[in-house]
């Protein structure tokens, strides 16, 4: 090989490690975005979630009713945080 030759090859090498650089790049910024989305949506439905798993295990004068209630309360935030994760994990 001569000296051009090997001088293309090795600008082609470089321009293809940059495109693959920016590839990379774009794509965990783009993983980032989700990750982010995906966290907003969880905390609101998670902390919630918490709050009432909280009230539930600290409060002991709460009678049966009460406590049925935030169970189910419980459990319809644990759906929603569920279902959005899910969703989002599909886009």
């Amino acid at each position: 090989m001569n000296s051009k030759t090997i001088k293309k090859n090795n600008i082609k090498i470089q321009g293809s490690e940059s495109i693959l650089k920016d590839s990379v790049n774009k794509e965990t910024q783009s993983e980032k975005v989700v990750e982010a989305n995906i966290e907003n949506i969880c905390d609101e439905n998670l902390t919630t979630l918490q709050k009432i798993h909280a009230i539930l295990l600290n409060c002991v004068n709460l009678s049966k009713k009460q406590k049925l209630e935030f169970c189910e309360s419980e459990r319809y935030f644990m759906k929603l945080y569920l279902k959005k994760l899910k969703n989002n994990d599909k886009d």
